[in-house]
């Protein structure tokens, strides 16, 4: 199969490698600044869609209107690309961006139970390791605030827990905090937060969650964590008014995993052509 794999992070290049040392033929173009890691045919993204039998996006594929690609020396019209890829076959992760805009299919990947499971693994990873590395407390015995009881918040409650941190979490629905509570958490309802209390709060939510009030409960040295995807649970403003340690850590598995998420992406989409779902 030829694959083109069209702009993204480092994740959506070791994707790229996936495929190739599957046997596929593989065109890469958006990452004229990664020259050096790339082993397989990096082209311009006319050729790359020209020669393809599917195209691969990243996860979030559009960014003002261009081709989310970073590593790009130019913009790339994303209507255009699209315009051009015609009726072939697309990948990407929120697919709702583009929908509107392909002619082709458009298969949602990151949408897919496997994806969001492991994606969640290597997010929560990633999270831990920003603890260790920029936190100057210790992850063992410190109050720490998880918002959000999703994928990612089971999962990294389950870790920080197993370190030995005091976890509370935040979730809406009674079942949930009955869950938490059961898996050795402290269970809380966003309206009883104390967020005085946490020397560490990481937002799980993609929705407004803490807001200007309770930002303004914080402790002065909180350390404050954003992992969920725009527009992001916190309010940024008054975090900076504050002056409040705050890291934006969305999209974390291409930054901190990069060779594991490119191996998922890889996986999830052979699995939708491999159950003959195409079409």
């Amino acid at each position: 199969m030829k694959i083109a794999v069209l702009g993204g992070d480092k994740r959506m290049l070791f994707a790229a490698r996936a495929f190739a040392d599957e046997g596929h033929e593989v065109y890469v173009a958006g990452f004229d600044d990664l020259l050096s890691l790339c082993e397989i045919c990096v082209c311009d993204e006319v050729k790359a869609v020209t020669n393809c039998d599917i195209a691969v996006l990243p996860v979030r594929p559009m960014k003002d209107g261009f081709l989310n690609a970073p590593f790009s020396k130019k913009n790339i019209k994303l209507d255009e690309l699209l315009r051009q890829l015609g009726d072939k076959p697309i990948f990407t992760g929120f697919a709702e961006q583009i929908e509107s805009h392909a002619v082709g299919k458009v298969y949602d990947y990151a949408d897919e139970e496997d994806f969001t499971l492991k994606n969640a693994e290597l997010t929560a990873e990633g999270a831990v390791g920003i603890l260790i590395r920029d936190y100057e407390g210790s992850v063992y015995d410190s109050d720490m605030l998880i918002t959000g009881y999703g994928r990612i918040g089971k999962v990294l409650a389950r870790y920080l827990r197993a370190m030995g941190a005091k976890v509370t979490v935040a979730a809406r629905k009674a079942a949930d905090r009955e869950k938490i509570k059961d898996n050795g958490c402290i269970p809380v309802d966003y309206p009883d937060i104390a967020y005085e209390n946490y020397r560490v709060i990481i937002n799980t939510v993609p929705a407004l969650v803490v807001d200007r009030t309770a930002v303004e409960r914080m402790h002065d040295d909180v350390f404050i964590i954003e992992l969920a995807s725009a527009p992001g649970g916190f309010d940024t403003q008054h975090i900076k008014e504050r002056d409040l340690s705050y890291i934006n850590a969305s999209g974390l598995p291409g930054k901190t995993a990069p060779l594991a998420a490119g191996s998922i992406i890889k996986d999830t989409i052979m699995n939708i052509l491999n159950r003959g779902s195409l079409g």
